[in-house]
């Protein structure tokens, strides 16, 4: 029996119910340790291609004791940011003060500050993208009383 996130059940049901085919996959992904480690399942819709959204791995950054790096995962061609985050690992508990944790113009940006005083810690962002541009908003309009 496979588990998933209750986030993609409910994403997988609401796909189902408004009549789009859907495929769960599940991806794993070698760690620092040599483990295979299973990643959440991707929803991959079955509809045209212009729905079908991408999951990006940033480069892999190893921050030492006391200092602090950034790592930017960087969406396709023709693709923008709808969301991403960040992920760690090191070999007991992370001990990362993340300082930034925000979307780019073009993916996803993380740093970091590695809080302990003897290991190392590997960081990494991920984005998921979406095709499209990326379109310049203005100013909120004025709040009338």
């Amino acid at each position: 029996m496979k588990r998933f996130p209750i986030g993609v059940l409910v994403t997988a049901a609401v796909l189902a119910a408004s009549g789009t085919a859907i495929a769960v996959t599940r991806d794993t992904a070698d760690q620092p340790d040599g483990k295979k480690t299973g990643r959440p399942p991707v929803v991959k819709s079955a509809a045209a291609q212009a729905e079908v959204y991408t999951w990006v791995h940033g480069p892999h950054v190893v921050v030492p004791p006391g200092q602090a790096r950034s790592t930017e995962a960087l969406c396709p061609a023709g693709q923008v940011p709808t969301g991403g985050g960040y992920n760690g690992f090191d070999a007991g508990s992370i001990s990362i003060m993340v300082r930034t944790n925000s979307p780019t113009t073009q993916g996803w940006n993380v740093a970091g500050l590695n809080t302990s005083s003897t290991r190392s810690v590997e960081l990494w962002s991920e984005v998921i993208c979406a095709p499209g541009t990326l379109a310049e908003v203005g100013p909120p309009a004025p709040v009338s009383k």
